[in-house]
């Protein structure tokens, strides 16, 4: 039989136990996994660590009209609007509540109908507008490409952008100060409507609709 000093210095332990347990539940992560936790906390005031943007990218607009003939989606006679098919792919990660980083890709068919698209990485200034709507801009390396318009657009020799004509499947060109803007409709706490806006002086000007998704 147990004696009860015993019985009283077991209940003891067990209680000692108990609330070291409660304490400190889990060890502390190190290495690796505190860098993954620290990476996934979303930064204070910011709605989350990441998010993502899918978009139809589907008007452009040439401030001085188009610059060669045949646009087969051109919506008047100087081809200042132009329709153009296609999409884009955004994937932010906060840093701040006010700053993120940004990457992008896009394909879509061009003025001439032709596949385009780019490659860009760079910051963003996240501005909130009370508690439902965002403004962003943001700019950044970015490579630009499309199947050669020699040979498809009548009369196409060079053009303001990509410069005079080449041979080869397809035409790249690489700037530094690739950016756009958009505007963030918040519907619900993870889900907003989008629109976004390349503005390419003075050669076009993009618009995008989409939607966006907080992780």
């Amino acid at each position: 039989m147990t004696s009860l000093p015993a019985l009283i210095l077991s209940l003891s332990l067990g209680v000692s136990l108990a609330n070291a347990a409660e304490l400190d539940p889990s060890p502390p992560a190190t290495g690796f996994a505190s860098f993954w936790q620290a990476l996934a906390k979303a930064p204070e005031g910011a709605p989350a660590r990441f998010a993502a943007n899918a978009l139809f990218t589907g008007l452009s607009f040439h401030p001085d009209g188009g610059e060669n003939e045949g646009y087969p989606r051109q919506l008047d006679d100087k081809a200042f609007w132009v329709l153009i098919l296609g999409g884009q792919i955004d994937a932010d990660m906060y840093l701040h509540r006010y700053f993120l980083l940004r990457a992008s890709t896009s394909v879509y068919r061009d003025c001439a109908d032709v596949w385009s698209g780019f490659y860009h990485f760079g910051p963003r200034l996240n501005l909130p507008l009370g508690p439902r709507f965002v403004f962003r801009i943001g700019i950044g390396p970015t490579l630009l490409w499309r199947e050669n318009w020699l040979g498809v657009v009548p009369g196409y020799t060079k053009d303001s952008f990509y410069g005079k004509a080449t041979r080869g499947d397809y035409q790249t060109k690489f700037i530094w100060y690739g950016g756009d803007l958009d505007f963030e409709w918040k519907l619900t706490p993870k889900v907003s409507l989008l629109y976004g806006n390349i503005p390419g002086w003075p050669e076009v000007i993009t618009s995008n609709l989409g939607m966006r998704y907080h992780f």
